[in-house]
């Protein structure tokens, strides 16, 4: 499997920006015999970022994780979910990331304000690579779950590392983002493509197509994908198989992924006894008659009572 550390993205202000609304689909092509899931992410990533209070290098990251996860929700059964966990021995911490079938993402960044110790992505990450926990579920139930090293930073290559490896399913993604100084929209730019190869496809093709995705022409043609989505989907396949034209694929139109957590008050108090028990409970309860809990994926702040735990 190629791998080459190079660095695709690009964190810079933009005048430019895009009103196209966030989309996502998902293809199956014939020759070469290869799935596929591309959308645009703006709306998603700049509520992530949003949320989370998250400096430029953390918004990246946490970007870039729910940009990947969002595209592998296209590709899961119904009622299935997605847990993608990140984590560096830099500043940045860990990276969790959480999609359903349905296109509802969630996710945070343990260190949003990496840029207070971490002036690049090297720095915020360390040395170590990224540690990629991959878990699949349904109903509460495990399905799958692996763990894998990588020597990528970023979720997206590394995520698609380990399902290459650990999930045995050649894979690639590729995110673009630019981003502007507004901390409301954030976002100008965001959409990302992930390439998988199916039984009886040509590995040595799709190692050529994998290779022409990491290209700068590659990263032109997914950076109009929102404005065009079909003519900028053919486009880059046509780049990408080497032909005149796009090859015969079967193309879905999907809901397009959405940041929706689903937390609420019950929930949290419920993860409180559970992981704190009566006793500490009630003295926290003592020392703070109304305390406030915060959901960790959405932000979200809860005030409770001692009602609230009887």
């Amino acid at each position: 499997m190629r791998r080459l550390s190079r660095n695709i993205y690009r964190i810079e202000a933009k005048e430019m920006s895009s009103s196209s609304p966030d989309r996502l689909m998902r293809a199956v092509l014939k020759t070469p015999a290869m799935r596929l899931a591309i959308g645009s992410f703006r709306e998603l990533a700049a509520e992530g970022i949003v949320r989370h209070d998250a400096d430029p290098l953390a918004g990246l990251l946490l970007a870039d994780a729910l940009s990947a996860a969002a595209l592998l929700s296209s590709m899961q059964a119904e009622g299935e979910r997605a847990t993608i966990r990140i984590s560096y021995d830099g500043p940045a911490g860990s990276i969790v990331a959480d999609a359903a079938s349905d296109g509802s993402v969630r996710g945070f960044i343990r260190n949003p304000h990496v840029m207070a110790g971490a002036a690049t992505l090297e720095a915020a990450c360390g040395e170590a690579g990224a540690t990629v926990r991959f878990t699949r579920s349904h109903a509460g139930k495990i399905l799958g779950a692996g763990e894998s090293k990588s020597a990528f930073l970023l979720p997206s290559p590394a995520l698609a590392c380990h399902l290459s490896v650990s999930e045995e399913i050649e894979s690639e993604i590729r995110c673009e983002f630019e981003f502007r100084p507004d901390p409301k929209q954030p976002v100008a730019v965001a959409a990302g493509i992930l390439l998988q190869a199916q039984p009886g496809c040509d590995l040595g093709e799709f190692e050529q197509v994998r290779n022409r995705l990491q290209t700068a022409e590659a990263g032109n043609l997914l950076r109009n994908f929102a404005d065009d989505p079909e003519s900028a989907l053919r486009d880059l396949l046509a780049f990408l198989t080497g032909k005149p034209e796009a090859p015969e694929l079967a193309l879905a139109r999907l809901s397009p992924a959405r940041f929706h957590c689903g937390c609420s008050a019950e929930h949290l108090r419920n993860a409180a006894l559970g992981t704190l028990g009566r006793e500490e409970i009630d003295k926290l309860l003592r020392e703070n008659p109304n305390p406030a809990l915060r959901c960790q994926f959405c932000n979200a702040e809860y005030r409770l009572s001692a009602a609230d735990f009887r």
